[in-house]
């Protein structure tokens, strides 16, 4: 598999949306290497998105799960618009080689004041594209139910739309479809509410949801905690992955 080009062509067609939406040039490039591996990140900040950001995360080391040596070659896109209309999107994929090559990670959004209309458009493409490779979408979409939840709250963040990306080697053209897919669908959604009005209690939802991402990596999220312990700094993933700002 081509990971190499697919990430590259992912990489751009993101930074090229994120610098058309903001009207600016500017790219925030940075590259962290460690024992086990390099996490290289972007990003664009802007009134639109107010911080968008791409990462690719490279490492060899021993699986959590399995114990086996594996190769984890990660392209995450976060994005933090500043209207609550728009939803925050959540991106995640993982190319995993060990004794199969397989694939990992997560296609979703965390919704503020997203309309139901934008949520069953989202939900449709990306359906859509499951049918057309002739995988299911209903069995891929509820392993991602709750997967932003912590106990004690009444809800996920995430909408559970989406779809898990637990998949084989020999579904690797549904992956780059779907990967590709659901960042175009979500830039539809950018352009068309960006300017869209929006009410003081939306904008208080979205520190809200803000507040919660931030609470759910730092407190819930095994994976966060084992790429800490592989010596990637804190920073490093903050800036990928915190809101530019919360508000209490």
């Amino acid at each position: 598999m081509d990971m190499e080009t697919y990430y590259n062509k992912l990489r751009e067609t993101t930074l090229a949306k994120f610098k058309s939406l903001n009207q600016s040039s500017q790219v925030e490039d940075r590259s962290v290497n460690f024992s086990v591996g390099r996490v290289d990140s972007s990003v664009v900040r802007g009134d639109i998105l107010e911080k968008a950001a791409t990462a690719r995360i490279r490492l060899k080391t021993k699986n959590p799960e399995t114990g086996e040596d594996t190769r984890f070659d990660v392209f995450q896109i976060k994005i933090y618009p500043a209207n609550p209309k728009i939803p925050i999107l959540l991106f995640n994929m993982e190319n995993r080689k060990a004794n199969e090559d397989r694939f990992g990670g997560f296609l979703d959004v965390a919704p503020v004041a997203t309309s139901k209309e934008d949520l069953h458009f989202l939900q449709d493409g990306i359906k859509k594209t499951t049918e057309r490779h002739k995988e299911d979408y209903e069995g891929l979409r509820k392993k991602i139910v709750d997967i932003y939840k912590r106990d004690h709250w009444d809800c996920a963040v995430n909408a559970g739309i989406g779809i898990r990306l637990e998949l084989m080697e020999e579904q690797f053209d549904f992956v780059k479809e779907a990967g590709l897919t659901w960042v175009e669908m979500y830039f539809e959604i950018v352009e068309k509410r960006a300017n869209e009005p929006y009410h003081k209690e939306e904008e208080a939802l979205m520190n809200t949801v803000r507040s919660r991402i931030l609470e759910f990596y730092m407190l819930e999220d095994m994976s966060f905690r084992v790429i800490q312990k592989l010596g990637v700094p804190l920073e490093a993933m903050a800036r990928i992955h915190f809101a530019p700002a919360i508000k209490y």
